[in-house]
C-alpha cells in the first residue's frame, strides 16, 4: 500500500477513534451532572419537608430578620400577575401533565395566573408570543428547544416583557449558558419565578447570495451561535429520531460525515473596514460559548458583554479536524511545526461581513436556513430581559 495512502487512512481511524472516546466521556459527564442534579433536588425536598414539621422562623415585630438585618419589602411592581408558557408540544410526551404541573408550581409560589399558548408547524412561536405580550402577560416562558426559544426572543427583544426558558430540546444551548435546570420543568419555572432579571444581548443575522441580496433580507435573530459551513452541515446531517433517543451527542455522529470536506475561501470585514482572508470549513459568530459537556468553544462569548466572538475554522483531513478539536479541549494547545493541517482564528467585535466564494449552508441556533455567500451579522446590547436563577 503506497504510505501517503496508509498514512491517510491511518488520520481517519485516529480522529473517528478520538471522536467516539470524546463522546464516551462527555456522555458519561452529562450522567454524573443529571445525578448530582437530582440528588441536590431530593435535598431541596427534605429541606422544605422539615420546613413544614418545624414551622416558618418567627420574624421581629420590628421587620427585621430573625438574625436582626431589615427585611426588604417586595416591589408592587416586581409581581408577576400573568404567567404565559409559549409551548411546543413535541418537546413534551404529555402536555396535559406538562400544563398541570407547571400551573402548580406557579399558583402555590407566585399565586399568578398561568395561560399556555400552543405551537404549531406554521407557526412556531411568534404569533403565540405576541398574542401572550397583548394579553398582558408579565412573564413569557418559551418551553421547548433553541429553536422555539429563539422565535419567543424574538417578539420580546427590545421589549419590557420578561422572558424565561423551560429547556425540552436537544442542546439547550442558551439555557446551558445561563445555569437554569435541564430535564426538570418545575425546577427551571421556580428558578424563574425566583430568580432575577438579566439584561441580555441579542445577535441579528441576515444571509444571502449577494451583498445586495443580504443587506435586503429580514433579519433574523440568534442567541446562542449562528455561523456557516461545516457546523450547518453536522445539523442537516443529524438524524431527528436519533436525537429523540441519544440527545445532543446524535450531533457528534452527525458532524462525522463533515470530517473530510474541502476549505472554502472566506473573507471577513470588521467594523473598522479591515479585512481578513481565509481558508475555512465553518465560520461561527457567538453569543454564547458554552457547549454540552462543559466545553467552552468561544471563551469570550459572554451574554452581556455587547460583542459577539467569531471563530473561523479551517482543516485538511481527518487529521486537520482532530487537531481543531484539540484546540476546543485545550485552547492552549497548539499544532508542532510542521504538522499544522488546521487553522483557527478568533475576533471579537459588534459586527461583521463574511464572504465566501461558494455558497454555504446557514443555521441560527441549530435551525438551517438554506445556503449563502454573505452573511452581515451584528449584536443588540442588553435588550432582552431574560430570568436567570438568582
Amino acid at each position: 500500500m503506497d504510505l501517503t495512502l496508509l498514512l491517510s487512512v491511518a488520520s481517519v481511524v485516529t480522529a473517528l477513534v478520538s471522536l467516539v472516546l470524546l463522546v464516551v466521556v462527555l456522555r458519561h459527564l452529562g450522567r454524573h451532572r443529571r445525578e448530582l442534579t437530582a440528588l441536590k433536588a431530593t435535598a431541596q425536598r427534605i429541606e422544605a419537608d422539615d420546613r413544614r414539621v418545624t414551622g416558618p422562623e418567627r420574624t421581629p415585630a420590628d421587620g427585621s430578620s430573625p438574625d436582626g438585618e431589615p427585611e426588604d419589602e417586595p416591589a408592587d411592581g416586581d409581581q408577576l400577575r400573568r404567567i404565559a408558557v409559549v409551548l411546543n408540544p413535541s418537546k413534551f410526551e404529555g402536555t396535559a401533565a406538562f400544563r398541570r404541573t407547571i400551573g402548580e408550581v406557579v399558583d402555590r409560589v407566585e399565586g399568578a395566573e398561568t395561560v399556555f399558548y400552543e405551537t404549531t408547524i406554521d407557526d412556531p412561536g411568534v404569533g403565540q408570543a405576541r398574542q401572550a405580550v397583548a394579553e398582558g402577560a408579565d412573564l413569557v416562558m418559551a418551553a421547548g428547544g433553541d429553536g422555539t426559544v429563539r422565535m419567543v426572543a424574538s417578539v420580546l427583544a427590545g421589549t419590557d416583557t420578561r422572558m424565561g426558558i423551560i429547556p425540552a430540546g436537544t442542546g439547550n444551548l442558551l439555557a446551558r449558558n445561563v445555569d437554569i435546570p435541564l430535564e426538570d420543568p418545575a425546577a427551571a419555572m421556580v428558578a424563574a419565578l425566583t430568580g432575577r432579571d438579566r439584561q441580555v444581548d441579542v445577535g441579528w443575522l441576515r444571509a444571502g447570495g449577494s451583498v445586495s441580496a443580504a443587506r435586503s433580507a429580514e433579519r433574523q435573530i440568534f442567541l446562542v451561535i449562528a455561523g456557516f459551513g461545516a457546523d450547518a452541515e453536522m445539523i442537516g446531517y443529524t438524524d431527528p429520531a436519533m436525537k429523540k433517543r441519544i440527545g445532543w451527542i446524535a450531533y457528534a455522529v452527525g458532524g462525522i460525515r463533515t470530517v473530510l470536506g474541502r476549505s472554502v475561501d472566506v473573507v471577513v470585514e470588521l467594523p473598522d473596514e479591515t479585512r481578513h482572508a481565509h481558508k475555512a470549513r465553518t465560520v461561527l459568530l457567538g453569543n454564547v460559548g458554552r457547549l454540552p459537556g462543559g466545553l467552552v468553544l468561544m471563551p469570550d462569548a459572554t451574554i452581556d458583554n455587547g460583542r459577539l466572538e467569531v471563530v473561523v475554522a479551517g482543516w485538511r483531513g481527518a487529521a486537520g479536524f482532530s487537531q481543531v478539536a484539540a484546540q476546543v479541549v485545550n485552547p492552549r494547545l497548539k499544532p508542532r511545526l510542521g504538522a499544522r493541517l488546521s487553522t483557527m482564528e478568533r475576533y471579537l467585535t459588534t459586527g461583521i461581513r463574511v464572504v465566501t466564494t461558494k455558497a454555504q449552508p446557514v443555521q441560527l441556533d441549530g435551525d438551517t436556513d438554506g445556503e449563502a455567500t454573505h452573511l452581515l451579522a451584528t449584536v443588540d446590547p442588553g435588550v432582552l430581559r431574560l430570568r436567570t436563577p438568582a
